[in-house]
């Protein structure tokens, strides 16, 4: 989107680019289980559970102890290792230990048999059991198949700028499953389009309770909290980013920076203008923004030429570039060069 400031008679605009979104999608997991005596375990059952659908999926080992399982949902998971029936070992459980599958990846899990006992005991595998798992199968799977359809509805309607429906079906998604981060991600962009902030914030942090570690949904949420006015949340938000991923901090801190320039808070803009070129001496947006803030007082004007002359070096062609020649030779003009 684009936010329209204006610094003296020359009209800035501002762009605030937009991390993109993940979607629901398929996944996979693979890797190979290993005997106490180091030797690849043939015919040993790898079954995973989702562990808010409950839904299963499993495969077997071939000959070299590998297994392979596509077309996973996204979401957390426990993987299990049964060898005749018997539930040797278990992954995916405890803090630092979470198996989570998003809709690219095709992460390794390896099963290494060394430190179980000899004796394990006989024990049912962790899967629905009784005369009706056939039926809750069946219920599962077609309460996926609404939830994607949903899902897949409300990106159509977002594509289409149909933001209240997005909203709408990706309610209905959330409710068929509550455990996909990606449906409230999306569920607050479509509410920031339609500018209820306050509740796209909320959709955000939904999906970040799945998926803490989410950069991207993180940096919409700093955008989400600045456009709702919360700046000082806003900020806290868009450090987050810089922790989670380095790489898309400068382009956080400029976003959030644009905003508050937009809504009058430019001390705090300016701050973050400093830290995005701090984090990224590439992020010519944030140069150019630093220019027009420094020419508001004399003593920066110096300042100012110098971040002019940064922006230029690095966007020399930019909608922006003769805006900012013509700061520079006012700026020189203010100042003349000391003989």
């Amino acid at each position: 989107m684009w936010i329209a400031t204006r610094a003296g008679s020359v009209v800035v605009a501002v762009l605030v680019t937009l991390p993109a979104y993940a979607q629901v999608g398929a996944g996979g997991i693979h890797g190979r289980v290993v005997a106490r005596d180091g030797k690849p375990v043939q015919g040993a059952v790898i079954r995973m559970e989702n562990t808010s659908t409950h839904q299963t999926d499993e495969a077997k080992t071939n000959k070299n102890g590998d297994y392979s399982i596509v077309g996973l949902y996204q979401g957390k998971y426990k993987a299990y290792a049964i060898v005749n029936g018997k539930l040797m070992m278990t992954k995916g459980e405890g803090v630092g230990n979470e198996i989570y599958i998003s809709n690219t990846t095709d992460i390794r899990v390896n099963f290494d048999f060394k430190d179980v006992p000899a004796d394990v005991p006989a024990a049912p595998a962790p899967a629905a059991s009784g005369s009706n798992s056939k039926e809750k199968a069946a219920a599962d799977k077609k309460t996926n198949e609404e939830m994607k359809a949903a899902y897949n509805a409300g990106i159509a309607a977002m594509k289409a700028n149909n933001f209240e429906e997005a909203v709408r079906q990706l309610q209905l998604a959330g409710e068929k499953d509550p455990g996909q981060p990606a449906i409230f991600g999306n569920m607050g962009v479509a509410l920031a389009a339609l500018k209820k902030y306050d509740e796209a914030v909320a959709a955000y942090r939904k999906s970040l309770a799945l998926k803490p570690d989410d950069a991207p949904t993180q940096a919409l949420l700093s955008l989400g909290l600045a456009n709702a006015g919360k700046v000082d949340e806003a900020i806290v938000a868009v450090a987050e980013v810089a922790k989670l991923d380095p790489a898309l901090a400068g382009q956080s801190y400029y976003n959030v920076g644009a905003i508050l320039t937009n809504r009058g808070k430019a001390k705090d803009a300016v701050e973050l203008f400093k830290k995005a070129v701090a984090v990224d001496s590439k992020n010519a947006p944030s140069y150019y923004q630093l220019g027009i803030a420094y020419f508001g007082s004399p003593d920066t004007i110096p300042q100012g030429v110098a971040a002019f002359e940064r922006f230029l070096e690095l966007a020399p062609t930019a909608p922006e570039a003769e805006a900012a020649r013509q700061f520079i030779a006012a700026g020189k003009a203010q100042t003349p060069a000391k003989k």
